[in-house]
């Protein structure tokens, strides 16, 4: 992924990670006790004390964004660091966290989650998944292999940016400050304009604000190619009846209500006749939907570009002459435009409380889609 790094162009070949270390600080997980508390008020256990205060200095040893991802690679780098630092046998697994089985008897656990802990008790056997080379196809397998190396040997891991990000720390001349705000801002690949408020079943006019409605009416019915036979039930022949399906027709005018106006304004349709493609637009995915209610539009107009999206489709025609319209994108909401580019954004549920957010731009010059950024949100 190519990105404006201070001002200079940088390949990131490890943004994944960054993707889903945000996801992970949005979701995330937890048990009961953060570790860095240890356990000496709450469980007299020198062992389990012993594995928390190991584990939390492997935690606070990890950079970002390794610290912050939600993987199973991760508690397995974490629990192949207690094994190289113990003598004794350690029975774990991973498991939506690092699982130490600390009794066979009574089946006493310890889970670590990032850095909390719990004490559980399992009494099934579960087979050691911590090998290191189960996780080679993983993101970050090279990155998570070499942080464990070098906490093994004592090493300090401040040069991983220098590791597997040369190029982005070159980029930010060696200054911490600009590393530090280049990597949180990883994410953003674009410049990103304020999100406007797109009102429902209104095109606004960008140049002056004033707004545009349409007011779409029933003007008769017409017959269809289908045909619909009908019999009729108890008739001693069985007689049957023929007919082609009708379906409702219908027209659209247009009004105009200015910014200082209070009341809107019938215009002359063959002045807006671009709005017959966005009125078309309409009945069809009312039709194909089968929907008694007319699909919710909104947009704008901008240099003679009508910009609209329908039920998340986004569309673009021209507002003076009568033009198939182009389907920029499906599943989008429009976020914003500005000059000669519209933004907009996809939103994928990651469980019941955080959503991932991608925002795109589409130029109206080159016609391409760029990505802008992406965030996660509650």
């Amino acid at each position: 992924m190519k990105k404006v790094v201070n001002g200079k162009v940088v390949d990131i070949k490890n943004i994944e990670l960054f993707e889903q270390a945000a996801e992970g600080l949005a979701i995330r997980n937890t048990t009961v006790s953060i570790t860095s508390e240890g356990v000496e008020a709450q469980l007299d256990s020198p062992l389990i004390h012993n594995y928390i205060k190991q584990y939390d200095i492997f935690f606070r040893s990890m950079p970002y964004p390794l610290y912050a991802i939600e993987s199973d690679i991760k508690y397995a780098t974490l629990g192949n660091f207690l094994k190289a630092i113990n003598h004794n046998k350690i029975n774990m697994w991973v498991n939506n966290g690092l699982n130490i089985k600390l009794d066979d008897k009574t089946g006493m656990t310890l889970k670590i989650v990032n850095n909390t802990w719990a004490i559980s008790y399992c009494n099934d056997i579960i087979l050691d998944n911590t090998d290191m080379n189960l996780y080679k196809d993983s993101v970050g397998y090279n990155e998570y292999n070499w942080v464990l190396n070098k906490i093994i040997k004592k090493e300090k891991t401040n040069n991983f940016y220098n590791e597997f990000m040369p190029d982005f720390v070159r980029a930010c001349n060696g200054q911490a400050m600009v590393l530090r705000w280049e990597l949180n801002n990883i994410l953003t690949f674009a410049r990103v304009p304020d999100i406007m408020n797109f009102e429902d079943n209104k095109i606004i006019d960008l140049e002056d604000k004033s707004e545009y409605t349409l007011d779409i009416f029933c003007n008769g019915t017409t017959n269809t190619e289908e045909k619909i036979t009908r019999i009729e039930i108890g008739n001693i022949d069985n007689l049957s009846n023929t007919r082609f399906k009708k379906i409702k027709t219908y027209d659209w005018n247009i009004y105009h209500k200015g910014t200082s106006d209070s009341a809107s304004i019938k215009m002359d349709k063959r002045r807006f006749i671009g709005f017959d493609t966005l009125f078309n637009d309409i009945i069809v995915l009312k039709n194909n939907s089968g929907q008694i209610k007319f699909p919710i539009y909104k947009g704008v107009i901008s240099d003679n570009n009508l910009i609209y999206s329908i039920n998340g489709r986004l569309y673009i025609t021209k507002v003076n002459r009568v033009t198939r319209s182009e389907n920029i994108a499906n599943g989008i909401e429009l976020y914003s435009i500005e000059d000669d580019r519209i933004y907009f954004s996809k939103s994928k549920k990651i469980n019941d409380k955080i959503t991932k957010n991608i925002l795109y731009s589409y130029n109206l010059m080159d016609k391409k889609a760029r990505l802008c950024k992406i965030a996660y949100t509650y």
